[in-house]
């Protein structure tokens, strides 16, 4: 039997309750964000001159509410646009002898299905056959349209599980060391995911560089985050990451749904949180051409400044410790003065 006394059970209970808490966190965000999906304003046209087409916009209004936002748009080809714009999410193309749902399963496959049993209920009232139109298909290696999600949950693992690495098994290491070393775990981390993605099962074809890029934009990212935050939170660094990139990440990234289908504060964090930043940017490469990804890629490149604050940060930190630690304490001065006190008395 060990000679050593046992660890405290306040030590055990302190270090027991990380888990319990992640556990926690991640019920409270995966269930709030995607246990019960449902319409929220969700954009919806109804094509056709105005008179002719106004009562059916009405009725849409009054049986959903506000789970949708209805517009009229005059003409096919202009709802066509929007849609490859991102300015709505269907249109209902109404006719004597059958009807169109305009669809775009490259923005949301999800939303793509909801605006296609909205058509359908319209048609059926119409006592007409529905035709489902893709406008904006996904490609037929990424039928549900989330391989970008599938790839950022890989990289996101990695990258925050390596900071987290670093920041341990580095740390009496100089600050610039850990930065050095996070810089090339977050260029190592996407490449490899990326050869895997690519040549292993067929993804990204056609868009290697810019999806390489933007990975690799991530990668970054996360890793300064984990690493420069590190001095400041120490052992619970897996509880903080996991909340900021896993738990609020994936339910706010768009990868799922689209934040028109969740409750409106995972919709508002999906407006600047980063993994939507990655997310939307691989989707408007490879199906949205005609959409700009300037929005996307500014919160990438936001929270990547963000990595370079939280350097900054970590390494301020450290300075002050190191020289608080080189203070000498009252004991230790006391013990220099009276040592000082005899020399004299001895001289």
């Amino acid at each position: 039997m060990s000679n050593q006394h046992p660890v405290p059970m306040r030590t055990v209970l302190s270090h027991v309750a990380v888990p319990i808490l992640m556990g926690l966190v991640m019920a409270v965000a995966y269930l709030g964000g995607f246990h019960k999906p449902s319409p929220h304003e969700v954009p919806l046209a109804v094509v056709g001159p105005t008179q002719q087409v106004q009562p059916i916009a009405a009725g849409l209004e009054h049986q959903l509410g506000d789970e949708v936002d209805v517009r009229i748009v005059p003409t096919v080809d202009q709802a066509t646009q929007q849609l490859r714009n991102l300015d709505i999410s269907g249109a209902y193309v109404p006719g004597r002898a059958s009807a169109e749902m305009l669809t775009a399963s490259g923005a949301s496959d999800t939303t793509r299905s909801v605006v296609g049993q909205i058509g359908s209920a319209v048609a059926l009232k119409q006592g007409v056959p529905l035709r489902t139109v893709d406008v904006a298909p996904v490609s037929d290696n990424d039928p549900a349209g989330q391989n970008g999600f599938f790839f950022l949950v890989a990289l996101t693992v990695g990258s925050y599980a390596t900071s987290i690495a670093i920041g341990a098994a580095a740390a009496s290491h100089p600050m610039r060391r850990r930065a050095a070393l996070a810089a090339v775990a977050g260029a190592l981390i996407p490449t490899l995911s990326f050869l895997v993605a690519r040549f292993g099962f067929g993804m990204f074809a056609g868009d290697s560089a810019a999806v390489w890029g933007l990975s690799v934009l991530y990668s970054e990212a996360v890793l300064l985050i984990g690493v420069g935050l590190h001095p400041l939170i120490g052992r619970f660094s897996t509880l903080v990451y996991s909340a900021v990139f896993v738990a609020l990440n994936f339910t706010t990234s768009g990868g799922v749904f689209s934040p028109a289908m969740q409750p409106a504060f995972f919709g508002w964090l999906h407006s600047f949180w980063i993994g939507s930043g990655f997310v939307e940017s691989v989707r408007q490469v490879m199906y949205l051409p005609d959409v700009s990804i300037a929005g996307p890629l500014t919160i990438l490149v936001g929270w990547f400044a963000l990595g370079l604050v939280s350097l900054a940060i970590g390494s301020a930190v450290e300075r002050r410790r190191a020289t608080v630690a080189a203070r000498p304490t009252r004991e230790e001065l006391d013990a220099a003065t009276l040592e000082e006190l005899e020399e004299d008395v001895a001289v």
